[in-house]
């Protein structure tokens, strides 16, 4: 995201290391030169609004999901 956009983030915003779904945040805190995002894995950083190409508003990398097998194996 722009500088722009970073800096007119909310608290409770939630954004997108890369646009993975599975690598996202929400920002915890907003000042006049950086945010603090809580990422969903533990991790906590402060984040220059300069420093924020990387993050984006929104998923654009879908979750995997794997296809169960419903197929019966009971035998007669």
């Amino acid at each position: 995201m722009k500088v722009t956009e970073s800096k007119d983030l909310k608290k409770g915003t939630r954004v997108y290391w890369q646009g993975d779904a599975t690598d996202s945040g929400i920002i915890t805190e907003t000042s006049w030169d950086a945010v603090t995002i809580a990422w969903d894995n533990g991790k906590v950083a402060s984040v220059h609004h300069g420093d924020m190409g990387e993050i984006q508003l929104a998923s654009t990398k879908s979750i995997k999901i794997s296809a169960l097998n419903t197929s019966s194996t009971e035998s007669s």
